[in-house]
């Protein structure tokens, strides 16, 4: 390989990983070390093999990828698929296959496969033609669509993110996303009531007459969507999970059930609250170290962190996620190429979505969906994924033209 490449090694980038999964592992130790040891040690001994992967991936490049993304994608669909067939089902949900007797989530690696899928698309074809974007909401509904039969609400809602994401790089206007995503609003203000509802549908036909811009089909179509995301929405509601309405009715008011569907989001709330600025010290909160969060090293680690380090390990994990947010962005706008920003553009919508999901979960800000925070939460899919899209970064920042000035 080229030295010249080495050059452009973005060290900060794998400086922050390291910080953040040195934290993971400190939080995870503290939460099983009373038990639930051989998860923190099979976390610690992925580890290495993750990385290692993720440096043979910056190693080999990126170019490569844009000519595997159909069979990539169709690899990940066949996954979907054989979850479906004979997936492995756990805590209520068949997201699961075991080859070789090795355990794991096509639905993780199926994030990557879409993220290369539509950085080819969105290279190769334009946002504002109609089959441009057409593509690109097949491309994303196919395996979103397979992911939410499993059930699993929340990496469908991860789906979502990375491909508004990408599309909005890619030059998708906000007022065209706003149009795409607007039946949901339809439908939180039917359930409002009629008079909001009403008002909504008639200031939406407004806004949409006065934006047409020649299009007659487009914002009759639109409007009629949210009509029918309105009043379509209880059948929709009936399609969900028991668990996953219980999940929505609990952040809308968790003191409802406080001992029953509250109690993760309340003694997440209680632990995280109890850290002060200090925190009790490593190891020596009440709220982690009892065990009143049940499963606490996975999706609600943060609570961990905020009990035993307080305010400043929580700012000092942010800080480490702004690094790594940042400097993704950092080469995308240097990529050598489009495919390589929009893969770049991708993996940083991907984990910044992570992020601010898990986090607003454990503070009780958004409803519990099952989403792992990047790099912390026990995962071992989970961390190969979010390894290879760092890997992703730095191979696209290795090859980085350089800036003229």
């Amino acid at each position: 390989m080229p030295a010249r490449h080495w050059r452009q090694f973005d060290p900060w980038l794998l400086l922050a990983v390291f910080g953040i999964v040195g934290i993971s592992l400190a939080c995870i130790h503290s939460v099983t070390h009373g038990g639930h040891k051989a998860d923190f040690g099979a976390q610690a001994a992925l580890f290495g093999p993750a990385f290692g992967l993720a440096m043979l991936l910056a190693v080999s490049g990126y170019h490569w990828l844009r000519s595997a993304a159909p069979f990539i994608y169709g690899l990940n669909i066949l996954g979907l698929l054989s979850v479906m067939l004979f997936g492995h089902t756990a805590l209520g949900a068949q997201r699961w296959i075991a080859i070789a007797g090795v355990k794991f989530q096509p639905s993780e690696f199926a994030k990557l496969a879409l993220i290369v899928t539509l950085s080819r698309v969105l290279s190769e074809k334009s946002i504002h033609a109609t089959d441009g974007l057409l593509t690109v909401l097949g491309t994303v509904l196919v395996p979103a669509l397979l992911i939410f039969k499993q059930p699993d609400l929340g990496t469908s809602l991860v789906y979502g993110a990375i491909a508004v994401g990408m599309t909005f790089w890619a030059g998708l206007p906000v007022s065209v996303l706003f149009k795409m995503a607007s039946p949901l609003l339809g439908a939180v203000c039917y359930h409002v009531g009629p008079w909001v509802f009403g008002a909504y549908l008639a200031g939406l036909a407004g806004w949409l007459a006065w934006s047409r811009k020649g299009h007659k089909v487009l914002p009759l179509a639109v409007w009629l969507a949210n009509l029918l995301a309105g009043v379509g929405a209880d059948k929709v509601w009936n399609l969900l999970k028991d668990y996953q309405k219980q999940r929505i009715l609990t952040f809308l008011d968790p003191e409802a059930d406080p001992l029953g569907a509250g109690y993760h989001v309340i003694q997440s709330k209680i632990a995280i609250g109890s850290g002060g600025w200090l925190g009790k010290g490593f190891m020596q909160g009440t709220q982690t170290q009892l065990h009143f969060i049940p499963e606490q090293h996975t999706d609600f680690i943060f609570s961990v962190l905020g009990e035993e380090l307080g305010f400043a390990g929580g700012l000092v994990l942010m800080l480490l996620y702004a690094v790594v947010l940042g400097r993704g962005l950092l080469v995308a706008m240097q990529a050598q190429d489009r495919f390589g920003a929009l893969l770049c553009i991708g993996v940083v919508t991907m984990l910044g979505f992570h992020v601010v999901v898990n986090l607003g979960m454990a503070m009780g800000l958004l409803p519990v969906v099952g989403i792992p925070l990047p790099m912390m939460s026990f995962g071992r899919t989970a961390l190969v994924t979010n390894m290879l899209a760092i890997g992703l970064i730095e191979a696209v920042a290795m090859r980085r033209r350089k800036l003229m000035f």
